[in-house]
C-alpha cells in the first residue's frame, strides 16, 4: 500500500522507477572484422584453436565491469558435480546474449584445467573473465591451467 501510494506521488514527477524500463547498454561502438579479430587472437595465442563469428564490437572495460556488477552468475553455489566452471561459463555467456550485448567480442575459454570467459575490449586488450568471481585478468592464474584447448569468441 505504501510503495503504490510513493508511486502515485512519483507520477507527479515522471514516473515510477518501477514504471520504466531500464535499459542497460553498453557505450563501446567501435567494431571489429573477422580478419582483424582472428589476427588479433593468432599473435596473441599462436596455438590455440579458435572457432570465431562475424565481426563484432569491442566493449569499453567499463562495460563489461559494469555488465558483470549487475550479473549475478557468480552468486550460484558451486555443486560438484552439477554446477562446475563450464556452467558458470556457459552461463555468464548466455547473459550476454540479449540485445545491444550479443554483438559484443565476448567468449568462452576452455584450458585443461578449467572453463571461464574472454572479452576483447574497444583498446585491443584481452581479458579472461572468471565468472565465479566477476575478475577481469590478463593471464590464467596457475589453479586456471596454462594450456588453452580452444577460445569461442
Amino acid at each position: 500500500m505504501i510503495a503504490q501510494i510513493l508511486c502515485a506521488i512519483a507520477q507527479l514527477f515522471g514516473g515510477c522507477i518501477r514504471d520504466k524500463e531500464i535499459e542497460l547498454v553498453p557505450s563501446g561502438n567501435k567494431e571489429i572484422s573477422l580478419q582483424a579479430k582472428q589476427a588479433f587472437l593468432n599473435a596473441r595465442f599462436p596455438d590455440v584453436q579458435l572457432f570465431l563469428t562475424y565481426q563484432h564490437i569491442l566493449p569499453t572495460y567499463d562495460d563489461i565491469a559494469y555488465f558483470l556488477a549487475q550479473d549475478q552468475t557468480n552468486k550460484y553455489p558451486y555443486t560438484f558435480p552439477n554446477y562446475i566452471c563450464s556452467s558458470y561459463a556457459l552461463r555468464l555467456a548466455g547473459q550476454f546474449s540479449i540485445p545491444k550485448w550479443s554483438e559484443l567480442t565476448f567468449g568462452l575459454v576452455w584450458t585443461e584445467k578449467h572453463a571461464l570467459n574472454c572479452v576483447i575490449t574497444d583498446d585491443l586488450q584481452f581479458f579472461f573473465v572468471e565468472p565465479q568471481s566477476d575478475e577481469l585478468q590478463t593471464e590464467l592464474k596457475d589453479w586456471q591451467g596454462t594450456s588453452i584447448r580452444f577460445i569461442m569468441i
